[in-house]
Parts: C-alpha cells; structure tokens; sequence
C-alpha cells in the first residue's frame, strides 16, 4: 500500500537533522492519507522538528495566511469547495502582502483517493 504520512515526515525530519550544520533553509509541510492513518499533516524543519497538527501556514508569508486562516471557524465539515475557497483566499492575501512570496498559487486538494490540482493562478498576470 505505499509508505504513511508519519513514516515519510519522519524519514524527511531524519535527513534534515543529520545535515542540520550545512545551512539548509526548510520549512515544509508532509500530508496526505494513508489506509490506516486517515489523514495527517506534519511540519518539518531544516533542523529535523516534525510537528504533527491540523493545519499549518509556511513560508515567508505565513503569518499573512494564518491569519485569514485563524480568522476562519476552525470547521472539519467543510466542503471541498470552502476548503479550496479558503485556502486560495489565505494564499492569495499572503502573495499580495509579502514580497517574498512571489506570485504563483497552486492549490492541491487531498482526498482518500489521491490528490489533485485544483486551482492555479499567477498573480502577475492579473491587471487592475
């Protein structure tokens, strides 16, 4: 059945904290389902932290997508489309905010089944 969330967070967190004196830079998130699991999301960082949650901003804009993220009510029954309107509101008001960022939302949508794109964007191309 292919490798769980938890295994492939650790395996990652593994390799970080054996190289954590080379200067890497990570922040990222590990999610997915997995049959017995369900579903899982894992932070991890270039020093090898692995932090199971429920829902995680990274990145230079973070703080701006948690925010509308937290301004949200924290609602497991969402719809796939709330869950996707959500997402790309809280990325999109993060690009716009932080420099960094860059421009590009790419939105993927993870069900029992697999994952799949569901939503792109290129901000620079949008004109007022």
């Amino acid at each position: 059945r292919g490798i769980s969330v938890a295994r492939a967070s650790r395996i990652l967190s593994n390799v970080l904290y054996q190289n954590r004196g080379l200067d890497l830079s990570v922040g990222t998130m590990i999610m997915g389902y997995h049959h017995l699991d369900g579903f899982s999301i894992y932070y991890v960082d270039n020093t090898g932290v692995r932090i199971k949650g429920d829902m995680f901003a990274v990145g230079s804009g973070s703080t701006f997508a948690q925010g509308i993220l937290d301004t949200e009510e924290r609602r497991f029954d969402m719809s796939e489309e709330e869950a996707v309107a959500l997402g790309i509101r809280a990325i999109r008001h993060a690009t716009l905010r932080d420099a960094m960022s860059g421009g590009y939302i790419g939105v993927y949508l993870i069900t029992k089944d697999g994952w799949r794109k569901v939503f792109s964007d290129d901000l620079a191309s949008i004109t007022n």
